[in-house]
């Protein structure tokens, strides 16, 4: 077996066993003594971590506590709209605060835009304040936030934004969208936790929102069920995406593997802290969402998935990052590194350079590699310093020459004179 499929997984086992030949070699490893080596492939292709008897909470009406599965709005399936390449976000947020309320027709005319046809969103009593959209004549049981990393892929982002704002609001969520967006390094080194990490704690430190419900949102991933209700549950974190096709494809719908929590993870920010967010380490595309699976596994957790009829999503075209191929050398560490790899440690390795607050999204630009740039920006002092020694040195020395040269000139000056 290849050091790259292993993966590592704590396990317990009585202090009344004799450890002293079956341990012998984990003793002299660097791998702690309650940590296994397993095959990652057959370990995520054969490991369910969703919860093995749960039912999903279904609480009785209440204005003051709204939950989504008793909104009036819901249709069953979703119809996205796919926008044209030169939508703004300007445009989205005049439609919905302007082009959409005003429409009183929409249930049976579909819109017209210059950004988008065919457009048959409902025109749905909402309010924006204090950073929140708020579903009018009801109190939702939570408020949520939408979070969505990305790289580039402007008009994914676009799309999606465009598309979620009507779904939310079929369902009566009070809600934000936030863009966690990657400006640093600009190359394929994707890092798709740090983003998140940075996401959250952008949102923990803006109090006024007060966020109970976080959801983990790829940004080509559009819901077409709005039985797929996006609250978190209490007790458990909840998967959403199970069955996923790609628009403009004949081959139907995908089912993702059952160890699989990526795509749509609904969560509380204590779930989310209890096992420490994402790790930091995986710059490419993949690893990071099954090494949270790992993170799960290790602190007891388990996940809550809808039925598949409800579970199902259309993907927007996008080109396919650079695979991280370190991916299985980190997984083997996964649980082993957790506690000092995570989100609790993301403030010295981000900066959130920019913030751009439109009703329609929280757009952060993020540089993920402050450590990296840092340790460039050393590396030029330092260097900096070294040509200035450097020039001072050769300064000297030239000085000191003329010098030598000077009283060189004054000597003979002065032999000649006495001669």
């Amino acid at each position: 077996m290849r050091q790259e499929s292993m993966i590592s997984f704590i396990y317990h086992s009585s202090p009344d066993c004799d450890q002293s030949n079956s341990n012998a070699s984990a003793q002299l490893s660097t791998i702690p003594p309650y940590y296994l080596l397993v095959p990652y492939h057959e370990f995520a292709m054969r490991t369910s971590i969703s919860c093995r008897s749960y039912k999903l909470a279904e609480p009785k009406k209440d204005l003051s506590k709204f939950h989504p599965r008793h909104s009036q709005h819901l249709r069953g399936s979703f119809v996205l709209v796919t926008p044209y390449s030169n939508i703004t976000f300007d445009d989205i947020d005049n439609f919905y605060q302007k082009t959409l309320p005003m429409n009183t027709n929409n249930k049976t005319k579909p819109l017209q835009t210059p950004f988008a046809t065919n457009v048959t969103f409902e025109n749905i009593p909402y309010e924006y304040k204090n950073g929140l959209w708020h579903p009018v004549g009801v109190i939702s049981a939570q408020r949520t936030a939408i979070l969505i990393p990305l790289q580039g892929r402007d008009f994914n982002a676009k799309a999606f934004i465009f598309n979620i704002h009507a779904f939310a609001r079929r369902q009566l969520l009070t809600y934000t969208v936030l863009l966690a967006e990657q400006i640093h390094p600009r190359s394929d080194r994707f890092n798709k936790g740090r983003l998140l990490n940075a996401g959250v704690r952008y949102i923990e430190n803006q109090k006024s929102l007060n966020i109970t419900c976080l959801i983990l949102h790829d940004v080509d991933l559009i819901p077409e069920n709005d039985g797929n209700y996006y609250v978190c549950e209490p007790t458990h974190p909840k998967h959403t995406t199970v069955r996923v096709r790609q628009i403009g494809s004949k081959r139907g719908y995908s089912r993702y593997y059952e160890f699989l929590i990526g795509g749509v993870l609904l969560l509380t920010p204590d779930m989310y802290r209890q096992v420490n967010g994402f790790s930091n380490l995986y710059w490419g595309w993949g690893g990071e969402d099954d090494d949270l699976s790992l993170r799960m596994i290790q602190r007891r957790v388990c996940v809550v998935r809808p039925v598949d009829a409800v579970t199902v999503y259309a993907a927007l075209p996008h080109p396919h990052g650079h695979r991280n191929d370190a991916r299985f050398n980190l997984l083997a560490w996964s649980t082993v590194r957790m506690d000092g790899d995570g989100y609790k440690q993301i403030d010295s390795l981000v900066e959130i350079v920019d913030v751009k607050q439109r009703s329609s999204v929280i757009h952060l630009k993020v540089n993920v590699d402050v450590e990296g740039s840092e340790r460039r920006l050393s590396s030029l002092n330092e260097s900096d310093e070294r040509i200035s020694a450097g020039s001072e040195r050769r300064l000297s020395s030239l000085n000191e020459s003329d010098e030598r040269i000077s009283a060189g000139s004054e000597a003979s000056t002065a032999s000649r004179n006495g001669t």
